[in-house]
């Protein structure tokens, strides 16, 4: 074969002849004159007859099947395929007992072109691995920067949320309309915050760096008070919220924090999709699972948009909305999540007739890494309070629907939220009695 230069051919492969016995050249510079007309051959795309072997070789040749060894040789181009492949030539010593005609150079040219097609063949499969490497490296320095820049955000958006949270409950004398300006940036604070969350989670299952604390959990009673948070938000925009989770007796083995990310995502996601009617939020088991269903009669999705609905930061062009804000993460990440659990998700849409989640968690504990049963919780937690995700789906209703009402302070909200015994779900924030109606 040459090199990439096609100066110098090099010998890559012999079969029934050892090369250091016969005296014959490992490498030839093809501008050179050389004892193989292997340029000749490839100038030409042609064979190219050697009538005396013994000419170049002061040594036997190996004689194979025959009586005799081979008298004469042909050099046969093997001509490269695509762009970026490599020639070469196929010396083949000939039967002494046969004459090189036409048959027999076709037969040798076919033999050439099977060596240029598994050469290109493998040269195919080389450079879709380089590719395959350069793209999971690409994916890696992603993952990294996602995973680096969310951190930098996250410290300095906590720093300023906690004493504004500060100002929000303490100050009662402040002017309404200071009060107004304060409210605005605490609630864009809380989405860009819930927005850098969930890069970093989905970030730390990228890297496989999350590690979650799966607890025996009454699901059902967990997801309806998850649910009822967006019960006066609901009311607010004219849609009947229906929950039916009854409480059970059987646990399932959940991750708390992950299960709330879970749960608000699709409510969120079913409120921004739906003008009219209900969102149905049910919880059923089977023989072998724990079912979550997030049911809405919103604008539906449309077919052909389906099997791509849970690609990262893919957005349905078009689609109807209260908002046409949105990062293209929600469902990735519940994805991803509902995977975490060892289940499934599954969604059946019809466009302009309304969307249905079902989320399936398997009971037990077989499916489930031993080692993160019910183990310590991560220390550096991306949890997203229930509140922020209402107080970003209030900022998509008609002015005129989002009145201004009393503020709780954080202290009357972690005493509520604890009488609820619910507290290490619903974080503490200044949000409103309407906001907030399960624990006000």
């Amino acid at each position: 074969m040459t090199d990439e230069d096609a100066q110098v051919a090099e010998l890559v492969a012999t079969c029934g002849i050892d090369m250091a016995a016969s005296g014959l050249p490992t490498a030839i510079r093809l501008r050179e004159a050389s004892i193989l007309p292997i340029a000749e051959a490839l100038h030409g795309q042609r064979p190219v007859l050697i009538e005396d072997l013994a000419a170049i070789t002061a040594r036997d040749l190996p004689t194979g099947e025959w009586r005799i060894p081979p008298k004469s040789a042909a050099v046969v181009p093997v001509m490269p395929t695509g762009e970026t492949g490599r020639s070469g030539a196929l010396v083949v010593g000939l039967n002494p007992y046969r004459l090189f005609d036409d048959d027999y150079r076709s037969f040798l040219q076919l033999v050439a072109g099977q060596i240029a097609g598994s050469i290109a063949n493998a040269q195919a499969y080389e450079e879709e691995r380089r590719r395959a490497e350069v793209l999971a490296e690409l994916d890696r320095a992603k993952t990294t920067f996602f995973s680096n820049i969310s951190h930098e955000f996250r410290t300095p958006l906590t720093l300023m949320l906690g004493p504004l949270e500060e100002e929000l409950a303490g100050a009662r004398q402040r002017e309404p309309e200071a009060q107004a300006r304060l409210e605005i940036v605490h609630r864009n604070g809380m989405r860009l915050l819930k927005l850098v969350n969930s890069l970093l989670d989905f970030a730390r299952i990228e890297a496989g760096r999350t590690q979650a604390s799966f607890e025996p959990t009454d699901l059902g009673t967990l997801t309806a008070e998850l649910a009822s948070n967006f019960r006066s938000l609901t009311e607010r925009a004219g849609l009947n919220l229906v929950i039916d989770c009854a409480p059970s007796l059987e646990r399932v083995f959940v991750d708390h924090e992950k299960w709330e990310k879970i749960v608000l995502n699709l409510l969120s996601n079913a409120f921004k999709f739906t003008f009219e009617g209900e969102i149905r939020v049910t919880m059923t088991y089977d023989a072998g699972a724990a079912v979550l269903s997030v049911k809405d009669t919103g604008t539906g999705i449309p077919a052909e948009e389906l099997p791509r609905l849970f690609e990262r930061f893919h957005r349905v062009e078009g689609a109807k909305g209260r908002s046409f804000e949105g990062s293209g993460i929600g469902l990735a990440l519940v994805q991803e999540l509902v995977k975490l659990h060892g289940g499934t998700i599954e969604v059946e849409s019809e466009d302009g007739r309304g969307t249905a989640f079902r989320v399936r968690i398997p009971r037990g504990t077989e499916h489930l890494p031993l080692d993160r049963i019910q183990a310590a919780r991560e220390v550096a937690s991306t949890a997203i309070q229930a509140g922020a995700f209402v107080v970003e789906a209030m900022r998509w209703l008609p002015t005129s629907l989002n009145s201004k009402l009393p503020t709780l302070s954080r202290r009357h909200l972690w005493r509520r939220t604890r009488q609820l015994g619910h507290a290490s779900s619903l974080r503490t924030t200044t949000l409103t009695c309407a906001d907030m109606s399960a624990v006000c």
